[in-house]
């Protein structure tokens, strides 16, 4: 249900980032820093939420731990960073960060921790159910597999 609900905040998301940007470029005019990173790391976020939910998915339907593994790599770094990005640093930069801009990164970084800990927790359990699963297999069975035949 988090990534079915991140996906659609993501959405939001992206489309509110990206008008109330090109809002505050039309009225004020950014420091030179602001004005570079903003969009590159937005553009880099979007292409890595797009990767990072698929992998989510398709783990979790198919019980791929490696994709877990991966979704909750790309959960830990970079996406959590470029927030911080997008809550902190514009501030420190010299550029200000509207209300709406500081709730919707606090909304995405708590749906992060969120499926930080369950992702955790699911990958540990199928990592579990996988172990079971290779030790309930008859040995003659288990040597045909590690033999390739």
């Amino acid at each position: 249900m988090l990534l079915y609900f991140n996906c659609l905040y993501a959405l939001v998301f992206g489309v509110l980032h990206q008008m109330i940007y090109a809002w505050k470029l039309s009225i004020w005019a950014p420091p030179l820093l602001s004005e570079l990173l903003t969009p590159m790391l937005f553009y880099i976020w979007a292409f890595v939420e797009v990767l990072r939910l698929a992998l989510g998915y398709f783990g979790n339907l198919a019980e791929r731990v490696p994709w877990l593994m991966a979704f909750w790599v790309l959960t830990l770094f970079p996406q959590p960073a470029i927030q911080f990005y997008f809550m902190f640093v514009q501030r420190i930069a010299g550029w200000f960060i509207l209300p709406i801009e500081l709730t919707l990164c606090i909304g995405m970084q708590l749906i992060y921790i969120a499926q930080l800990v369950v992702s955790y927790s699911t990958s540990k359990r199928l990592v579990a159910k996988a172990a079971a699963d290779f030790h309930l297999q008859p040995l003659d069975a288990a040597n045909e597999l590690a033999l390739g035949a």
